[in-house]
């Protein structure tokens, strides 16, 4: 007798999180999914929200900004979270306007960017990114969304090209390595993805390890230990649920997730 499961962390996921460039952004980043989610990159160019007032003024704008730049971030944030919510055209109306006041404004052009990778506006998109290059040329976090974006678009060979660039950026490269070999997986590059995954298992440890491996597992049509390998990574990062989202949306988009089992009973 056959009976199919389909496995699933135990810890709940905000499906609503972007993919960022997101994000397989989905995103990438977003979110990722997740994310970036994902783990909107954006975010890393916005600084922390600052501490509330003990006084809140019930109508706190006035007509001319003493601090521009302050009311510029408050702005991005806010089209961060419609972002988040789905709600493309408000906030890439509210991102407009600040570019429209702030025209070198680096966050405000790369959550542009994320924008106009959720609405498939690629060539936009692009653009966004190259002009934050142009400012800050060693921006890791442009380049690995911008390696996201070719990745959105299948161009796994491309997209490939961009996550080398990252692999030792102390934040996202480990990240970067398993998405080196998800490009490698994809695009039937079976002798570059075995060195990529013997290359990650002599490190392990990291996310990539157990993801990577699962990967592998997925592509290679073998389910019950691509299982064991979630089941692990589950397990390990039960108490950072944006990491399994992150490194888990890709294979999602293609299919590979959620995954079905079937055993004799």
């Amino acid at each position: 007798m056959q009976k199919t499961f389909c496995f699933l962390p135990t810890y709940s996921m905000n499906q609503n999180i972007v993919r960022g460039i997101r994000t397989c952004l989905r995103i990438a980043l977003l979110g990722t999914f997740l994310g970036f989610s994902p783990t909107l990159r954006a975010q890393a160019l916005l600084p922390s929200t600052p501490p509330e007032s003990s006084v809140t003024a019930p109508h706190p704008a006035p007509a001319e900004p003493s601090h521009p730049a302050e009311s510029s971030l408050d702005t991005l944030r806010e089209a961060y979270q419609k972002l988040a919510k789905g709600q493309l055209d408000p906030a890439l109306d509210m991102v407009n306007g600040v570019i429209h006041l702030d025209s070198q404004n680096k966050g405000a052009y790369l959550l542009r960017g994320l924008i106009y990778a959720q609405k498939q506006q690629w060539d936009k998109a692009e653009n966004d990114y190259e002009f934050i290059l142009a400012i800050d040329p060693q921006n890791t976090i442009v380049k690995f969304d911008q390696a996201e974006l070719k990745f959105m678009q299948k161009k796994y060979d491309d997209a490939r090209a961009g996550f080398t660039q990252v692999e030792s950026d102390k934040e996202l490269g480990d990240f970067a390595t398993y998405k080196v070999l998800v490009c490698d997986l994809f695009g039937a590059h079976e002798a570059a993805a075995a060195k990529d995954i013997e290359a990650i298992n002599e490190v392990g440890g990291n996310p990539s390890y157990y993801f990577g491996n699962a990967a592998w597992d997925l592509v290679h049509n073998k389910p019950q230990d691509a299982a064991n390998w979630l089941k692990s990574a589950a397990n390990i990062y039960a108490g950072s649920p944006q990491t399994y989202a992150k490194y888990t949306s890709c294979l999602k988009s293609m299919g590979y997730l959620p995954l079905h089992l079937s055993t004799a009973q």
